[in-house]
């Protein structure tokens, strides 16, 4: 028996009465639960690229919803009898919030669909994240141009329609569909924007969809993967945003417009003050390289915070000056070690392998230079060369 998908008919009703068809107990991710499906549900199930509603259901939380073969299956923290109507409520806040955010893709996937030809091939909808993909690369000008275009179609209010046209008109309409449906196709349809194939519920207009904002794009699987945010994600997004921004240019002491400049000019401070430092542990490590009598074969060096290249350098000036291993070691005990080694005589990529099988070290290199790092102490360290 199908379950009757009350949110086809009214995505804004909130509260609704069902019958228990069945009710089993199960396991999910390591706790109890209950698998329930009722006669009918305004909860919408996790499908179309979208996480489900969650709500209750009597007194019951509803953590997740799941659709197979047209029956829709609720999750439960408590079970029912069969037979029995509970009342089901979902979570308004919850609900409201994806259908801004999905009536928005569709804005935004339309757009890109009438002016660049752009076909969407992945949708993500969950709590946390929306993302889009689409099968062409877009330049920065065009992003912007979609998301500009995109928040004037929402000031104007545009109406949001989703209903069930005719089968026998079907195959002359042209709508968007990332896959081939079967039986009885929705559409949601903005007007003069977007007509697509879709099973969620969406708001009445666009004016609802309040904002949207691109917060991020890239190229992925040779088109574009788009982030965005709609609605009170939005307004939430910038919020914390704006409040990393005032934290950073109170800390820096500077106005907001000259955060950049500011930022630019500590970096390379820093930049210099980490050259002068490098040079100076690279004079300390040949003071000590110096110091070495040169009739000793192997040396080993332990030495704090030096870079790759002071301690490959190092390396080379003991492999000229002592015909055993030579190697540098930087790190403590507690982080570990970074290493280089080096010989005229000694092979010591097996050296190296002989530190990835004694102690699980990484890394590798030639006969001559083999480099990585480990996780053990000094002691164990000398234990093993």
């Amino acid at each position: 028996m199908k379950t009757e998908a009350l949110f086809d008919r009214d995505a804004y009703a909130k509260e609704f009465v069902g019958k228990v068809i069945s009710c089993d107990e199960i396991t999910k991710d390591g706790k109890p639960a209950y698998k329930v499906v009722l006669n009918q549900t305004l909860f919408f199930p996790e499908q179309g690229g979208q996480s489900s509603d969650i709500g209750t259901l009597d007194n019951a939380r509803v953590i997740d919803v799941q659709i197979a073969d047209g029956v829709i299956y609720h999750f439960c923290t408590s079970g029912f009898l069969i037979g029995e109507e509970v009342k089901g409520i979902i979570d308004w806040q919850h609900r409201f919030n994806n259908m801004q955010q999905h009536t928005g893709e569709h804005i935004f996937t339309g757009i890109a669909h009438n002016t660049y030809g752009a076909e969407n091939v992945g949708f993500h909808l969950s709590d946390n994240t929306v993302t889009l993909d689409l099968n062409i690369e877009l330049t920065d000008e065009q992003v912007a141009y979609i998301e500009t275009t995109a928040n004037e179609i929402i000031a104007k209010d545009v109406a949001v329609k989703a209903y069930y046209p005719n089968q026998d008109l079907l195959g002359a309409i042209n709508y968007r569909s990332k896959k081939e449906i079967e039986g009885a196709v929705r559409l949601v349809e903005i007007e003069g924007v977007d007509l697509c194939a879709c099973c969620a519920p969406h708001v009445k207009s666009t004016g609802q969809v309040g904002l949207l904002k691109v917060v991020s794009y890239g190229k992925y699987k040779g088109g574009t993967r788009v982030y965005i945010l709609c609605g009170m994600r939005a307004l939430q997004d910038y919020r914390r945003r704006m409040d990393i921004l005032a934290k950073s240019y109170q800390q820096l002491n500077c106005p907001e417009d000259e955060l950049p400049e500011k930022i630019a000019g500590l970096l390379d401070d820093n930049k210099q003050l980490n050259y002068r430092i490098n040079e100076i542990k690279a004079g300390l490590l040949r003071d000590k390289i110096d110091s070495i009598i040169p009739d000793i074969k192997d040396v080993t060096i332990f030495m704090e915070n030096l870079d790759a290249k002071t301690m490959r350098d190092g390396v080379n000036i003991l492999v000229e000056r002592h015909d055993g291993l030579c190697a540098i070691f930087s790190g403590d005990d507690e982080e570990g070690y970074n290493f280089v080694i080096g010989s005229k005589t000694r092979d010591c990529g097996a050296i190296a392998t002989g530190l990835r099988e004694l102690l699980g070290a990484k890394g590798g290199g030639s006969k001559q230079m083999a480099q990585g790092n480990v996780m053990a102490t000094r002691t164990q360290i000398e234990g093993v060369l």
